[in-house]
């Protein structure tokens, strides 16, 4: 008797258990891939249309355009090497709350002083990165010359 109450009790333990694994099983799963497709898309989502330095206005302005069929970008980040030295801004363009759909286009616009950016500086490379989609970055030699 005490046999079968043991396998009894076994069984039923194995029985939750095992509805317990399937179902944190398919929960993981469904965020692995929500992840995956997210990354996948976002590979090649982003493609900077213009870049230009103005040294009258202090500022340089990096206009980009979501190619992406089916995911929203924003928390830009941008890596700019003017005369061969780096520079770095993370407060530009849509948030999270607001942000650059497929097929828009936005200006960020972030502010280089003289020393930054003096005139007839060279801005060798831009690099753009949306927040949400870290692997979406892209990176472009410009060579273009800031301008009064």
């Amino acid at each position: 008797m005490a046999t079968v109450l043991l396998l009894a009790v076994t069984l039923a333990v194995g029985g939750i258990l095992g509805s317990w694994f399937v179902s944190m099983s398919r929960t993981e799963m469904g965020s692995v891939t929500k992840k995956m497709t997210e990354q996948i898309n976002c590979t090649g989502s982003l493609e900077i249309v213009d870049v230009t330095c103005n040294t009258t206005a202090d500022e340089i302005k990096v206009v980009v355009q979501n190619i992406a069929s089916d995911v929203e970008l924003y928390d830009f980040s941008t890596f700019i090497l003017i005369n061969n030295i780096p520079y770095t801004n993370s407060t530009g363009g849509p948030n999270s709350t607001s942000t650059l759909s497929s097929g828009e286009q936005t200006i960020l616009t972030y502010g280089c002083d003289s020393t930054s950016c003096p005139e007839n500086a060279t801005v060798n490379k831009v690099r753009v990165s949306p927040g949400n989609c870290p692997k979406g970055w892209l990176e472009r030699d410009v060579g273009i010359t800031c301008v009064i």
